[in-house]
């Protein structure tokens, strides 16, 4: 599922300044991004949650995720996940992603992780497992794969089309209301504590 332009658009009507190095950037958690996306969407914020994947032998997406919201994305007697759809690959017709890699407050990150961590479980998800035969790679069934703790910075932008014919005829892949749009380097994993891992996911 990619991040459709079309319903980027409502958010590139208005020029949006980049942040700036050394800039306060806000570090939330997808609860608090879900329960008021309107607040989050029109700069640049960091979002610290568990780090799960959809993966088949054709696609692999990455979500922030956190359990018990308190305000979930609702349409019209919808509820929606509580994940938010990573997107790293910019196409044409989305947000601009910000460039800058903020110096982030160490203390607020390793809060925001404590504060997930009471209403989420760390979990895992499954993967296609591989084996080598000869010089061929085979599919070898599935596996579960821990999920991880993460924190990514870039900007909120609407996945799907947040209507009310959302339950009746699907809500478009995998019922995920808002995407994060960011360069890969500001995509990191985080330690149980909250510090920020060597390398970008």
């Amino acid at each position: 599922m990619r991040i459709a332009g079309a319903m980027l658009a409502v958010l590139t009507r208005a020029a949006m300044p980049q942040t700036k190095p050394g800039h306060d950037v806000d570090v939330v958690t997808v609860c608090e991004v879900l329960g008021n996306p309107a607040k989050y969407a029109q700069r640049p914020v960091a979002i610290v949650g568990r780090l799960e994947s959809s993966v088949s032998l054709v696609d692999h997406y990455n979500y922030l995720s956190q359990d018990q919201c308190e305000h979930p994305v609702v349409t019209y007697e919808h509820v929606w996940s509580n994940r938010i759809q990573i997107e790293t690959v910019w196409e044409r017709g989305m947000p601009t992603p910000p460039q800058d890699r903020p110096r982030l407050d160490r203390g607020l990150i390793a809060a925001k992780s404590a504060e997930v961590h009471k209403t989420t479980v760390l979990g895992s998800h499954e993967e296609p497992l591989f084996r080598r035969e000869g010089r061929s790679i085979i599919v070898a069934g599935r596996g579960e794969v821990p999920n991880s703790w993460a924190l990514v910075y870039g900007r909120i932008a609407p996945v799907a089309t947040l209507s009310k014919d959302c339950g009746a005829s699907g809500c478009g892949g995998d019922d995920v209301p808002y995407g994060i749009i960011a360069k890969p380097y500001n995509v990191h994993e985080l330690s149980e504590d909250g510090r920020l891992l060597p390398g970008a996911r």
